[in-house]
């Protein structure tokens, strides 16, 4: 992505999962992206647990998830990026806290923005399952737009 920093100054990072609510995260930065002529990070974060034993976490397992994951991307990234031909866009996958990991990228990569989802849950949901656009939000150094889901 540094070779192409010098000619487009903009970087977004969009964060999405598998969801359904992931094409309206997309479409959004696409069109972001269009608008100010950004660079694009597709990013999806698996979140595993600190502690996982053999059995919860094999190899084969996580390789055919960051396969699936990386087909999904390439879907998405064909269908709302194929127009723009000056326009880098890269797919990343990493595991971890999802609200770190999105927030350690953007820094790592000095962008400018983050596109992230949310699933609209309601106050006491959010507050017991903590969620990752709050997160996002309180802690990214950079702009953060949060795309409201259709439901």
């Amino acid at each position: 992505m540094e070779e192409k920093r010098d000619k487009r100054s903009k970087r977004i990072v969009v964060a999405i999962d598998t969801s359904d609510s992931a094409i309206h995260v997309i479409e959004k930065a696409a069109e972001v992206a269009e608008m100010v002529g950004a660079d694009v990070v597709v990013l999806t974060v698996v979140e595993v647990p600190l502690v996982a034993s053999e059995g919860e976490m094999n190899m084969a397992r996580i390789a055919s998830e960051e396969k699936r994951i990386a087909e999904y991307h390439k879907q998405l990234i064909d269908r709302y990026f194929a127009g723009s031909t000056d326009m880098l866009v890269e797919s990343m996958i990493l595991y971890g806290d999802a609200g770190d990991k999105i927030c350690e990228l953007a820094e790592k990569i000095h962008a400018d923005l983050v596109v992230v989802g949310s699933r609209g849950l309601g106050r006491i949901e959010s507050m017991l399952l903590g969620s990752v656009s709050e997160k996002v939000l309180r802690k990214c150094r950079c702009s953060v737009l949060v795309v409201k889901s259709s439901k």
